[in-house]
């Protein structure tokens, strides 16, 4: 089978249209789903125009697509919020391991999804999980805060009694305008953190991240994450760039008391509603 000098020209075309588009890819070819926890990004490639041999055309569009969607996929990463303030390129430019490790996670990831499109195009889809033990954004993100001394969570400020085994913890920031992010914090009113990654394990912070994003507290995120019985709390509001969710002190007490018996912080049973 030969092209057609009218079908190359026309996919010539198509690939310097592709081109331009991926300059501009990041808002419309990646995008980060906080509910399931993956970032997913889209690549579109085409084969060289000179090319003859339709199996090879086929091949080279399809690598083409890989290429481009890892392009995305690493644009999109570094939109990722790591902390309220701090973004994965801010720790990209920082920490040269946060960098290398990115760029081999991004070179590792298989598509969930592949496409010959009619115009002879490629469209493949990556997937990368923000936590899990291998392969997760969390990998990267972490490496500047794991060898941090872990900080004890702190006492309640009065004397409050949980005689309830709670299973997880449910903060509801409903019409708050909440950020995700990956290393959230938890404060009482009084600017006082009583969840934070210090308080954590790390390795516990890799294959399970420190919070899920939900839209209900009834949903399949929220009772996976948070267990049978939740306590569940109202933010009275937020903090940091609407990133880190507050409670009121009483609450704070309440969760703090709740944890010494089920030990649900520990274990990054947290969910925010959002």
């Amino acid at each position: 089978m030969k092209f057609s000098k009218k079908l190359a020209a026309c996919l010539t075309a198509a690939m310097l249209m592709l081109a331009m588009m991926a300059t501009t890819a990041f808002a419309e070819k990646g995008t980060v789903d906080w509910n399931k926890g993956v970032i997913r990004a889209m690549g579109i490639g085409a084969g060289k125009s000179t090319t003859k041999n339709p199996g090879l055309y086929r091949a080279q569009a399809r690598r083409a697509a890989i290429m481009d969607a890892q392009r995305n996929l690493a644009e999109t990463v570094k939109g990722v919020r790591v902390t309220s303030d701090s973004t994965m390129e801010d720790l990209e430019l920082k920490y040269d391991v946060v960098r290398t490790q990115v760029d081999a996670i991004i070179k590792g990831m298989n598509e969930v999804s592949s496409q010959l499109m009619d115009d002879g195009t490629y469209e493949v889809v990556l997937e990368m999980p923000i936590f899990g033990a291998a392969d997760s954004l969390s990998d990267a993100a972490f490496l500047p805060f794991k060898d941090e001394p872990k900080v004890s969570f702190p006492q309640p400020s009065t004397s409050t009694s949980v005689t309830v085994n709670y299973t997880g913890l449910i903060i509801d920031c409903r019409g708050m305008n909440l950020n995700c992010v990956m290393s959230p914090v938890i404060k009482n009113d009084n600017n006082q953190a009583i969840y934070g990654h210090q308080n954590l394990d790390y390795d516990k912070i890799i294959v399970n991240g420190m919070a899920s994003y939900a839209n209900s507290a009834e949903d399949e995120i929220s009772r996976s994450r948070a267990g049978n019985n939740p306590l569940i709390v109202k933010a009275v509001n937020l903090a940091d760039l609407n990133a880190n969710p507050v409670v009121s002190t009483a609450d704070a007490d309440k969760i703090l008391a709740a944890n010494r018996q089920g030990k649900f912080l520990e274990n990054c049973a947290v969910v925010f509603v959002y």
